[in-house]
């Protein structure tokens, strides 16, 4: 019978000539559990959801605060693979750098997916809620700024040898065009909540999405003048 011991981390071992396993199950003879809501810091993970408006809205603003919170999840691996992709390109396979685009893009369908959970949430509940976001707009996210950053002004990816393979450069414009597809999301969204009206980040509203729309279509175009004259 083992004593069960519940932490954050495997302890070190003692001695350099014996295992992680055989420390834990011969030296002391006990055994150590991992829980899962510590490795994955579960409760700072929910603490991060504090609705700020009346605390009639708290079930509402909470939905529409996770929602966002799924969205930053989802760009930190999306600027964490094409990074990779990135420092990669010259030192590693074509399946490799496929597998890292095809990741990206699914992490692009999931963000479209998520937003168009805004659908379930109550219209007015969110108008008011809406005062206490006080300007601040998902639009401003750090982390999507570097990502256009990333992917349409960072122009020495495309003039690169190395993934002029056909299969790559679908990839790269399938995930362009589920980029163009989030934000067309963001369009019905906008339309559903707040019709013609300015947006939360004092823009205006849908007029400001589809000229984002159209912006980045056009650095795409841009870069697809590159490609051709690399192939």
């Amino acid at each position: 019978m083992y004593r069960v011991f519940i932490i954050d981390t495997l302890p070190s071992i003692p001695h350099n000539n014996i295992t992680n396993d055989e420390y834990i199950f011969k030296e002391i003879n006990f055994l150590i559990i991992m829980v899962y809501d510590n490795y994955i810091h579960l409760q700072k993970l929910l603490d991060c959801t504090q609705p700020q408006a009346d605390k009639k809205y708290r079930s509402e603003e909470s939905f529409f605060i996770r929602i966002h919170h799924i969205h930053e999840i989802n760009f930190a691996q999306i600027l964490t693979d094409i990074n990779d992709f990135d420092l990669l390109i010259e030192n590693t396979t074509t399946d490799k750098k496929l597998s890292s685009l095809k990741r990206i893009l699914s992490c692009w369908e999931l963000n479209i997916n998520t937003l168009k959970l805004l659908r379930h949430l109550n219209k007015e509940d969110f108008l008011g809620f809406r005062p206490a976001l006080t300007g601040i707009s998902g639009m401003q996210s750090s982390q999507y700024i570097i990502w256009i950053n990333t992917y349409y002004k960072k122009r020495d990816r495309y003039s690169s040898s190395l993934i002029q393979y056909p299969k790559i450069l679908n990839m790269l414009q399938a995930i362009h065009i589920a980029h163009e597809t989030w934000l067309s999301a963001h369009e019905e969204v906008i339309l559903h909540f707040i019709q013609n009206d300015f947006g939360t980040g004092d823009t205006e509203g849908l007029r400001y999405m589809q000229d984002q729309r159209d912006l980045y279509n056009t650095l795409w175009n841009d870069i697809l003048g590159i490609l051709k004259k690399t192939v």
